[in-house]
């Protein structure tokens, strides 16, 4: 048996345990993000973010949700995350094609694993962009970067906003009922780490998501 298959075969098998453990864990993400004091820290100090993610906005509900200007951009960038999952469980990418206004897709050899059906509607790709630039840019240019963080967060809201609907043919893959526990939590542990590791780095980041974990653990323990 491959390694393509048995990961598949974990994936299924972890699957709704997952769906499970995301219900407990979303209150606490949010109460983690709250006290963590994220939001008014950027507020207060990293205002080029909300600045990135304000200009992105306004442009999009001006120009970019207009159906005549297509969805070329955000569709390849859909069907690139898709492969990323797909190498990731060491599937083989045969293609990946896409359209301004007829959707695109994805084609790989050994079959499709729920995590790559559902990995555009939490995994935010191009956020990589500038999190990697700020490893590397110079503390004088990092309000540019900071602004390229808050343009891309507001991109994948917009975009995962347009491509989640009843009729997409990923989430039915996957099932709505799993879609519907698991990508709440999902994108808040997500956005709150990407947000806490930008600002005060990866130490920080990690102890967030120990903390979501840790308190629901702790919870779920006390309650049983």
């Amino acid at each position: 048996m491959s390694v393509s298959s048995l990961i598949d075969q974990f994936l299924e098998a972890i699957k709704w345990p997952i769906a499970a453990a995301c219900i407990i864990i979303l209150p606490f993400s949010l109460i983690e993000l709250r006290d963590s004091q994220i939001i008014g820290e950027i507020f207060s100090y990293n205002r080029a973010i909300l600045v990135g993610f304000s200009i992105y906005l306004v442009a999009w509900f001006v120009y970019f949700s207009k159906p005549s200007v297509g969805s070329f951009f955000s569709t390849f960038e859909h069907e690139l995350t898709h492969a990323i999952f797909a190498w990731a469980t060491f599937k083989k990418v045969t293609g990946l094609t896409a359209t301004w206004r007829e959707g695109g897709f994805c084609s790989m050899e050994g079959g499709k694993n729920w995590l790559i059906f559902i990995a555009p509607y939490f995994f935010p790709t191009l956020m990589l962009v500038p999190i990697a630039l700020s490893l590397v840019v110079k503390r004088e240019y990092f309000d540019a970067v900071e602004i390229m963080l808050g343009a891309v967060m507001a991109y994948h809201m917009t975009s995962t906003y347009i491509e989640t609907h009843w009729g997409q043919t990923d989430l039915k893959e996957t099932s709505f009922l799993f879609a519907f526990l698991f990508l709440p939590t999902a994108n808040v542990m997500i956005y709150g780490t990407a947000l806490i590791y930008f600002v005060r780095g990866s130490n920080d980041a990690s102890d967030y998501v120990f903390e979501c974990c840790i308190s629901a653990w702790d919870w779920l323990t006390r309650l049983i």
